[in-house]
């Protein structure tokens, strides 16, 4: 039986090592018209550094984990099914983005293995060196807006008004 409805999962915690990067709130909004666009440049941003970062510590993608939330644990953000940035509590509920007082989001990329692997460091060490090759990988996609080579499933239904996914993410990786 397959079943249906609203499935409601544990949280997944894991004791493992990470390296993360905060963006200011203030700078956010001054780059930015609105906070969804902000996240789906944080996502965009994120989903190019995980896959750099796999390849510069010659790692499967699996092996590193990445995350977008709230350094305090107040949300985290996935991509929701119409392809745009979503923010849910830590109960899974969706929040809206603007909706929040505190908008100040941290990137994580951390070792997917319990008390890690060793993976971190070196992504911290050489961590302008990834923010780099992300922005490279980005900037020399050949689309126009973003896609799953570059960006991943980030789909910005706002590309009529000037506001792409894939800018959004190189303006991201400019303010890391």
């Amino acid at each position: 039986n397959v079943g249906f409805g609203k499935i409601n999962l544990p949280d997944q915690e894991m004791h493992t090592s990470a390296v993360w990067w905060r963006v200011d709130a203030d700078s956010l909004a001054q780059a930015f018209p609105g906070r969804q666009q902000a996240l789906d440049g944080l996502l965009g941003a994120a989903y190019a550094m995980h896959h750099v970062a796999a390849l510069q510590t010659m790692a499967d993608p699996g092996d590193l984990g990445r995350a977008v939330g709230d350094g305090g644990s107040g949300w985290f953000a996935t991509v929701g099914v119409n392809g745009r940035g979503v923010m849910h509590n830590s109960a899974g509920e969706p929040l809206a983005p603007d909706a929040q007082q505190r908008f100040n989001p941290t990137l994580f990329l951390y070792d997917d293995y319990p008390g890690g692997v060793g993976l971190s460091q070196p992504l911290f060490d050489g961590r302008r060196r990834l923010l780099a090759a992300a922005a490279g990988l980005i900037a020399g996609c050949d689309c126009c807006h973003g896609c799953p080579a570059c960006i991943g499933p980030i789909l910005a239904s706002e590309e009529q008004r000037g506001h792409s996914a894939k800018a959004a993410a190189l303006k991201i990786l400019e303010m890391l």
